[in-house]
C-alpha cells in the first residue's frame, strides 16, 4: 500500500495510453485521458434515477441497474487498463480499509444464508447491492490513481457545474412539475416504490432528502471557500441553498448546521461570509411567511409527525437486530429479509435499508465493519486537517479540504435520519472527494523540501 507521502505516481491525468484494435491490417489506437473521463462520469451523474433499468425483480424487491453504474463500470475498466499500461496500482490506507469491509460485508452475507434460509435469488439481491457499493467505492481507487495535483480545482469544477445544473433543474421541477417521481414513472407504487413529495424539490435523484445531502455538501464546500478568501460568485451558494430550502429536508439542515460549525472552527468569519450571511439574512426575513406556510403544508414544524416517529421506531428495531448481532452483523442488504422477523414488513426497495447510517453498517456488517467505516472516515477527515493546516497548500486546496471535511462531519449526521452514506449518488460525490485529498495531501508531501527551515516554495497551481 502508498500513503499520501509515498513514492511519485507512475502515471498521471496527462499521459495517455492507446486502445489496438487486433486483427486489423494496421492497429488503429485511440488516446485515452482517464482523467477527461472521469469528469464526463461526473457530469453524467445528473442524470440520476431517470436512467434507471429494472433487474432482479422479485416483486417485493428490485436491484436496478442505473446508467450511472454502467459509466463507472467503463471508468474503472479504462483505469484498469491504464494501471497495466502503467504497471502502477496504487491502494492506501482507506482503500485498504475498504476493501476489507467489503470482504466483511460477503462474508456476513454468506452467513446468512444459513442464518435466515435465503433463497438463492436473495442471496444474489444481497451481493448485487455489495457489488455496487464496491463499483461505488471503486472510484475513490480511480480517482487516486488517475489525478494529478493540476487536476484536482477541475475535477471539482466538473462536480460543482454539475451540481448547479442538478439545482437549478431541481428548482424548475419543484415550482413546475410536483409528484415528479410518479410523473417519471406512473406505474410506480405511492410510498412503497416513491413517496409522493408533492412540490418538494427533489431533482433526478427522485427523493428530497438525498437531494437535500448533495446540496449540502456543495453549500459547505462554497461556504469553506468564501471563508478562504476565495472569489465565488455569491449566485453559486445561493442556487444551492435556494434549492436545499425547497427540498424541505429537515435532516440536511441539521447537516448544513453541523458542518457549518466545523468550517467557523477552522477558517474563522471572513468578510465575504459576512456579507453572503447578511444578503441571505434579508432574503429569509422577506421570504419568511411563504417559507413558513411551505413547511407547514408538508408538516415540517413538528419534531412529533410521522415520519419523525417511524425514524424512532426504526432506530430501535436497528439496534435490538445489533444486539442480537453485534459482531458480524447480518449480512450486506440482508435487513429487507431479516426485519420481517422483529417486526418489520418488507414492500419495496426502502425496507432493504434503515434510517441511523453508521448503526445501519453496524446492523449490516457488525463491530468489525462499524470499525473499518468509522476508521476510514477518521483516515480522511485527518487527512482533511492535514491538508487545511499546511503552509505549502494553495488557498484553494486548503478551503476545498475544509469544506470536504465539513461535508464528511455533515453527512454522517444527514444519514443518522436518512441512508445517504450508502445512496449511489451521494457515494459517488463522497468518494470523488475523499479521493481529491489522497492527491492534494501527496502532491504536497512531494513539493516540500526535505530540509528543516526552508521557506515555503511557489506551487503553481490554480487556487
Amino acid at each position: 500500500m502508498s500513503s499520501p507521502r509515498g513514492d511519485a505516481l507512475r502515471l498521471t491525468s496527462g499521459s495517455t495510453f492507446q486502445l489496438v484494435a487486433a486483427g486489423a491490417t494496421g492497429a488503429r489506437s485511440w488516446p485515452v485521458r482517464p482523467v477527461a473521463m472521469l469528469r464526463v462520469v461526473i457530469l453524467l451523474l445528473l442524470v440520476g434515477q431517470l436512467g434507471r433499468i429494472p433487474v432482479l425483480s422479485t416483486g417485493t424487491s428490485e436491484a436496478p441497474l442505473l446508467v450511472n453504474d454502467i459509466c463507472l463500470l467503463a471508468l474503472i475498466g479504462v483505469t484498469f487498463v491504464s494501471a497495466l499500461a502503467a504497471e502502477s496500482v496504487k491502494v492506501d490506507s482507506v482503500g485498504g480499509m475498504m476493501l476489507a469491509f467489503t470482504t466483511i460485508g460477503f462474508v456476513s452475507a454468506l452467513l446468512a444464508v444459513s442464518r435466515y434460509g435465503l433463497s438463492g435469488v436473495q442471496v444474489v439481491i444481497s451481493l448485487a447491492y455489495l457489488a455496487r457499493w464496491f463499483v461505488y467505492f471503486s472510484v475513490y481507487l480511480v480517482v487516486i490513481n488517475i489525478v494529478r495535483g493540476d487536476d484536482v480545482m477541475d475535477v471539482w469544477k466538473s462536480l460543482e457545474r454539475m451540481m448547479l445544473l442538478f439545482a437549478l433543474f431541481g428548482i424548475v421541477q419543484a415550482i413546475f412539475i410536483p409528484h415528479f417521481a410518479q410523473v417519471v414513472y406512473p406505474d410506480s407504487r405511492v410510498y412503497v416504490d416513491w413517496d409522493e413529495q408533492g412540490h418538494r424539490l427533489v431533482s433526478t435523484v427522485l427523493e428530497p432528502n438525498i437531494a437535500g445531502s448533495m446540496l449540502m455538501l456543495m453549500l459547505l464546500v462554497n461556504v469553506a471557500q468564501m471563508a478562504g478568501g476565495g472569489d465565488v460568485p455569491f449566485w453559486k451558494p445561493l442556487v444551492f441553498f435556494g434549492a436545499l430550502v425547497a427540498t424541505m429536508s429537515r435532516s440536511s439542515f441539521l447537516g448544513l448546521m453541523v458542518g457549518l460549525a466545523v468550517v467557523l472552527a477552522v477558517r474563522g468569519i471572513s468578510r465575504r461570509m459576512v456579507a453572503f450571511g447578511a444578503m441571505l439574512g434579508v432574503a429569509l426575513i422577506a421570504a419568511l411567511p411563504k417559507l413558513l406556510a411551505y413547511a407547514a403544508h408538508f408538516n415540517k414544524l413538528s419534531i412529533s409527525d410521522a415520519s419523525a416517529m417511524s425514524r424512532v421506531v426504526n432506530w430501535l428495531r436497528a439496534l435490538r437486530i445489533w444486539a442480537d448481532h453485534p459482531v458480524f452483523g447480518i449480512g450486506f442488504n440482508t435487513y429487507g429479509y431479516v426485519t420481517e422477523r422483529y417486526g418489520g414488513v418488507r414492500a419495496g426497495a426502502s425496507s432493504f435499508s434503515t434510517d441511523g447510517g453508521l448503526l445501519f453498517i453496524a446492523v449490516m456488517t457488525g463491530i468489525v465493519g462499524l470499525a473499518l467505516y468509522v476508521g476510514m472516515l477518521v483516515l480522511v477527515v485527518r487527512r482533511c486537517r492535514r491538508i487545511w493546516r499546511d503552509a505549502y497548500a494553495p488557498p484553494g486546496w486548503r478551503a476545498l479540504a475544509t469544506g470536504i471535511g465539513a461535508g464528511t462531519v455533515a453527512i454522517c449526521v444527514h444519514a443518522t435520519f436518512v441512508n445517504s452514506l450508502l445512496t449511489p449518488f451521494v457515494m459517488e460525490m463522497l468518494w470523488v472527494l475523499w479521493g481529491m485529498t489522497f492527491v492534494m495531501a501527496r502532491h504536497l508531501s512531494l513539493l516540500r523540501p526535505p530540509a528543516l527551515g526552508t521557506q515555503p516554495a511557489a506551487i503553481a497551481l490554480e487556487s
